[in-house]
């Protein structure tokens, strides 16, 4: 057996022994910041996002695969495994709201928590009830914005505030969801402005997520770029 042969040998039996479609997740990254990084990894184009999947641990289970608690796909895992890229997104569709959780909270209470002061709270939970928008992210807070995709969680936030929907994309680890009204405070284009400033001046690189504005429309449950 050549140095090659048992090379490939090698990473099939590492592949194989942690292959569980229960376990396999998603996050999601901007396309065009990431164009390297998709060339090696399976992944599904949504709007100007991509969806990429990885295996999840529980913290008991890392086994050195990762500090982050997850074990990227490659390109080359599909081939060892036999499945294709919409195996996997039928698996962590299922798989990522159950693992990973969803944490939905008005934006005043979000940044009272931040601030770590429950002196703040009460006033910020009264700010929420008149200002409807909305953190969302996952339940570790990290690589959180997947929730973006997760399965009627925009429908139901709709049906919460009977409207059609603005979602910023904070960055890659949370959205803020808001509703779309007349009498605002804030047009559509200056929240774009926001985000395209933002993302240049107040967030790492690696973090940004897109610089488009998002907009679902009730009616048809249909997501699209403003």
């Amino acid at each position: 057996m050549t140095n090659e042969q048992l090379n490939k040998a090698t990473i099939k039996v590492s592949v194989d022994k942690v292959l569980d479609l229960g376990k396999v997740v998603f996050k999601v990254v901007g396309k065009e910041r990431n164009e390297e990084l998709l060339k090696m990894v399976p992944h599904i184009d949504y709007l100007d996002l991509a969806i990429i999947f990885y295996l999840y641990f529980k913290e008991d289970e890392l086994y050195g695969y990762g500090e982050t608690g997850g074990l990227l796909i490659q390109n080359s895992f599909l081939d060892y495994w036999k499945v294709d890229v919409n195996t996997l997104m039928m698996a962590a569709m299922e798989n990522t709201p159950k693992h990973l959780g969803l944490k939905i909270r008005g934006i005043f209470s979000t940044i009272a928590t931040y601030l770590n002061d429950d002196s703040l709270m009460d006033i910020a939970e009264e700010e929420d009830k008149a200002t409807p928008l909305y953190v969302a992210t996952n339940n570790s807070a990290l690589y959180g914005a997947g929730v973006l995709i997760y399965k009627d969680m925009l429908k139901a936030m709709a049906a919460k505030l009977d409207s059609d929907l603005f979602i910023i994309p904070c960055s890659v680890h949370e959205i803020i969801i808001g509703k779309i009204m007349e009498d605002c405070d804030y047009s559509l284009d200056s929240l774009k402005e926001m985000i395209w400033y933002v993302n240049r001046h107040d967030l790492l690189e690696e973090d940004v997520l897109s610089d488009n504005l998002y907009y679902y429309k009730r009616s048809t449950g249909e997501l699209g770029i403003v």
